[in-house]
């Protein structure tokens, strides 16, 4: 959505006896009216267009001449940069990310969440387009090089939460989170970086700002919380098959809650992370855990809950449900197996309870070690079932990845707990290495075999 405002005003009592002039303008009020429906009252001129002089004689200079590279620009930046390259109009409104950038002969800048322009700055955040005047928050050049951030890469439901917590208990050391609106403190998210206002973010701010975690110490590294992207559950082939770039893009992206407790949409420059943690767990368990996790989002559904009770028939008899839904989609939008060169969701669909979401893990693991080597981090692989198998061992690797001290052994590890094998059949098995073989990259089956060994 995208409201503009002008600065000449309509005297409705000039046209008080022309209903031909006044019914059209009466319709646009609405509109416009139901336009800013969306738009706090607090914030209500934010969203502004300012017609200014053409700044000719500076038309034909290039833009890399005129705004510093790595730079945040401001409004008033960004309107200046705006006038020396020639540009008729600036327009302030809410758009997806932080920043200023050119469309046409409009320079815009905005903060807040719409999909509006996303297109045309994700183009841009890509190829780092000469079209585009980027807030790429790297870390100032004279603020201190720590504490570092060591991003916590994960599919969804393979230990996040544990090993988190297990550093915050274990070491009285903050952690931080890509998703600042779900971790907020007086209805706001706390930013871990002063420098960087679109993230990351921290876990716990509330402890953060009472001293109870610490994050100023030399030589050590922030466990930063990341999901990347495509790993929706149940979801349309096109929402997780991913180029190599966009699921980069969604490791750094994440959202916050602002001043307002609004959320809106946050993406912070990859140069200000230093390692990984590549947290793995059996695919297995994995799918499995996905499936309680929906069970948890419908207790209030007693009827869903009765027809896919939690246990293994519940289990296979949700699977069987949505191994049915996107039959279609699938055959449209085809995963190639990069051994067998099959469309591995027709392939498997008959295989496998709940096919898609093994492809979905599969990728996305594959995603996250070429992610890791493109941005060249220092990396870590961590496998959740080694908390339960070696805990302590487990624990000291990573906290001597982290830079930190181990204090105390920390809260305890039930996921041993938690194994799942039993829910699938000898043939499923079978058919899950199958298709894990044919779609994973050589250094993803090398994380994965140990699952079938």
């Amino acid at each position: 959505m995208k409201t503009s405002f002008t600065s000449s005003s309509i005297n409705i009592s000039k046209f008080n006896k022309n209903w031909i002039v006044i019914v059209p303008l009466l319709c646009i009020a609405v509109l416009n009216i139901r336009n800013l429906r969306h738009i706090r009252k607090i914030s209500v001129n934010y969203v502004r267009r300012v017609a200014l002089p053409t700044a000719s004689s500076a038309a034909s200079l290039r833009k890399a001449e005129v705004i510093p590279s790595n730079t945040c620009l401001t409004t008033d930046e960004c309107d200046h940069a705006r006038q020396q390259i020639g540009l008729e109009q600036f327009e302030i409104g809410n758009f997806s990310k932080y920043g200023c950038f050119r469309k046409g002969m409009v320079a815009y800048w905005g903060q807040l969440s719409t999909s509006l322009h996303v297109k045309e700055m994700y183009a841009a955040l890509d190829d780092r387009s000469s079209s585009r005047i980027y807030c790429n928050h790297k870390r100032p050049q004279n603020t201190s090089p720590w504490p570092g951030v060591a991003w916590l890469m994960s599919f969804p439901n393979s230990g996040t939460s544990y090993t988190g917590a297990l550093v915050r208990s274990s070491s009285s050391t903050a952690t931080a989170t890509n998703y600042g609106s779900s971790n907020t403190f007086n209805r706001m998210s706390k930013q871990l970086f002063d420098w960087s206002t679109v993230g990351p973010f921290m876990t716990d701010p509330k402890s953060s700002i009472n001293g109870k975690l610490d994050i100023s110490k030399n030589g050590t590294y922030v466990l930063t919380k990341t999901h990347c992207g495509g790993y929706c559950f149940g979801c349309h082939p096109k929402q997780y098959v991913q180029t190599q770039t966009e699921f980069r893009n969604d490791c750094l992206t994440g959202d916050f809650r602002d001043e307002f407790g609004g959320k809106q949409k946050a993406m912070y420059d990859a140069s200000i992370v230093d390692k990984a943690v590549h947290l793995v767990r059996d695919p297995f368990d994995s799918v499995v855990s996905r499936f309680h996790l929906k069970r948890n989002q419908k207790l209030g559904n007693a009827t869903w809950l009765a027809a896919y009770p939690n246990s293994i028939e519940g289990f296979r008899n949700f699977c069987a449900y949505v191994n049915t839904r996107l039959h279609t989609a699938e055959e449209n939008f085809p995963v190639f197996g990069a051994k067998s060169n099959e469309n591995v969701l027709v392939k498997y669909r008959e295989k496998i309870p709940c096919y898609s979401d093994f492809v979905r893990y599969v990728l996305w693991h594959n995603h996250a070690i070429e992610t890791i080597d493109e941005l060249g981090l220092d990396h870590l692989t961590l496998h959740y079932e080694d908390y339960g198998s070696n805990h302590r061992e487990t624990t000291v690797e990573l906290f001597q990845f982290l830079g930190l001290t181990l204090e105390s052994e920390g809260d305890e590890f039930h996921g041993s707990e938690r194994y799942y094998r039993d829910y699938f059949t000898t043939d499923d098995i079978q058919a899950v290495q199958e298709l894990l073989r044919d779609i994973a990259s050589n250094e993803n089956w090398n994380l994965l075999r140990r699952y079938f060994d």
